[in-house]
Parts: structure tokens; sequence; C-alpha cells
């Protein structure tokens, strides 16, 4: 595996003068009456393990792993080993629109994770290692089972460094629950503690029609939880889920350690009680920033605590997808529109 302060240091010179093509996140999935449960790691994290929370009796509906290359390198002769399965990394869906040197790959695991998770003693761990210039995974599980009401929305693909705004929209008024959005980012890395390190984090502000001004939901967005915080290339992902708090950070964060990147939309932070979705509201944005221009956010998941559809569907980029939410609760996820900031 590539080391961190020899590549890294290069990357980031190169990285000043770069400028990325469009960038979005489209729809991938969105399942109603489903929940979804998320973990990363990477090869600075022993054991190899990649956790999925999912309760006795419940159906797995899916699940997905999401293996990302170190900024560019795309290792064609890489594998991955899951639960004793090998994966061929150049096989896998590569993400859309691919505009920065990262590159991210998704597989449909649901063969391997589905048997294991719905027999009697559900097993809620698997092994995973790697073999090539990877810099970590993410595993993804959608699953049913009698106290799933909500959604399970999974959005992929990759977010313009250089800043995008992501405007969820609302066919009715939103009347309560827990909103929880898990944040998936690689190439990132920001120390191990609360004190700045490297800079090399994204910074998240939000709005909604409310409240127009934008408000600092994170200053720390990033860094590499799931590689245990270790300074070498091949450990640098962070994935909101398994063993992560949904308490939002405090807005002034800084380090590696001041953000776990799971985030609940109906609370507020240490600085103001008043929630970031707030009854009533019908849209909610998010403005994405990474200053050091070179993290690789390559997914947004959320869990949304009323009925979604998709309607039509996952739309072409760079055009927007649109979600329909029924229900009298989140009523709708509508209009998805993101543009890259000049």
């Amino acid at each position: 595996m590539f080391r961190k302060f020899g590549l890294l240091a290069s990357v980031a010179t190169v990285a000043l003068g770069f400028t990325p093509a469009h960038a979005t996140l489209s729809v991938f999935l969105n399942t109603p009456s489903a929940a979804l449960t998320t973990d990363g790691w990477a090869d600075g994290k022993s054991p190899g393990v990649l956790n999925a929370n999912v309760a006795a009796g419940s159906t797995v509906l899916s699940a997905y792993l999401y293996s990302a290359d170190v900024w560019g390198s795309n290792p064609a002769s890489a594998t991955i080993t899951f639960q004793g399965n090998t994966l061929n990394w150049a096989s896998g869906t590569l993400l859309a629109p691919d505009a920065n040197p990262a590159n991210t790959r998704r597989f449909d695991v649901t063969s391997i994770v589905k048997p294991l998770i719905e027999q009697t003693a559900p097993q809620t761990a698997f092994t995973i290692s790697e073999n090539g210039s990877l810099d970590g995974e993410a595993l993804v599980v959608v699953y049913q089972n009698a106290s799933t009401i909500g959604n399970a929305i999974i959005m992929d693909g990759e977010l313009a460094t250089t800043g995008d705004t992501t405007t969820l929209n609302f066919t009715s008024p939103y009347a309560g629950g827990s909103v929880l959005m898990s944040l998936a980012d690689s190439f990132s890395y920001n120390g191990n503690g609360t004190s700045n390190s490297s800079g090399q984090v994204s910074l998240i502000d939000v709005s909604t029609n409310t409240h127009p001004a934008l408000r600092r939901l994170t200053s720390c967005a990033g860094g590499n939880d799931d590689g245990n915080f270790m300074a070498a290339d091949g450990s640098l992902i962070t994935v909101g889920g398994h063993g992560d708090n949904p308490a939002n950070p405090d807005p002034s964060c800084a380090g590696g350690a001041g953000d776990d990147e799971l985030y609940d939309l109906s609370l507020g932070n240490s600085n103001d009680s008043t929630a970031f979705l707030n009854i009533g509201d019908t849209s909610i944005t998010f403005r994405t920033n990474n200053p050091t221009n070179d993290d690789n956010i390559f997914a947004l998941f959320f869990t949304t605590p009323q009925t979604v559809i998709v309607t039509p569907g996952p739309d072409p980029v760079p055009e927007p997808a649109t979600l329909v939410v029924l229900g009298v609760g989140l009523a709708g996820l509508g209009v998805i529109r993101r543009r890259k900031l000049g």
C-alpha cells in the first residue's frame, strides 16, 4: 500500500489546479418500509470486520459493498475478500460521474449477506480484507421488519470537492421523526484527535425554507474513523453508522475525532438546540465544500420516518433525481438538485 505522507503530499499539489467536471449523487435505491445499516473498514483497522446491525427476524432486501481506490490509483488487479468470497475490484460497478481522480466501485453482495443474517441466530459481523491500492470499504444492508416504517435511501456517485448544493423538496410539510443521514468519504484525513492536523475534511452547511440562512452542521466531515485514524494511504475512509452517535457534532469541530459522519437532522447541536429540520419545513438544502479539494464523498444514506417512493427513478447524470413521499410525516423528498458552485 502507498503511505500517506509521500503520496498525499504530491496529490495535494496537483489538486490545487484540479477542476472537476459536473459531480453529483444519484438515487440508486429508495425502498419503502425499510431501514439500512452501514459500516466502514480500512486496512489500518484490525481485525477486518464490517458490521450489520440487523435484528433477528428481519428480512434482508439488499446488501452492497463499496470500495474506493487511493485517489486514482485505479488498481485493475486489486481484489477484495468479503466473507471468504473474492471480488475482483475492476469488476464492480464504477460510480458515475467519476469526475474527480478517485474511483469508487459498488458490488451487490445480497446473495452473501442475506442467508447469514436471516438465519435463526443472525450473523452481524462479516470478514473483509484487501489486496491492492485501495482506501477501504463500506457495507450497506437494507432490511425490513415489523418496526421499519420509513424508507431506506441510497444516493451514490461523488460530490464536487469545490462545492455542491443539494436541495430536498417535500411535497407536504415535515411533521416530525428522526431523519438520519450517513456520509461516506474516502481519501480523507484530519488527525486522530480534536485539533486540526491536515484540514483534509469537508464543510457542510444546512438551510430550510423557513430558515434560509446557512447554518453549519459540521466543520470536520471526513477524517478516517474507519481506518483507525492511521496516517497512511489505504486507510483513509469514514462511513457514518456502526458504533457512531447520531447526535450532531459541535459545528466548530476540528480534528478527525470531531465528527463521526452520522447525523440526525431532527436534532440541533451544542451551539443551538433548534433542529436542522423543523416541523412545517417543505425543503432542506445542504451545501458541501472541501477546501483542500481532495476528499471523495461517494455516498449519502438516509433513513426517513415515512414511506417514500421514487418517481420516475434515478435520472441520468447530470439531471436531478425526483423523490415523492407519501404520508403525513416526511411527506415528500421532492426534486433533488445539485450544481457545482463557482
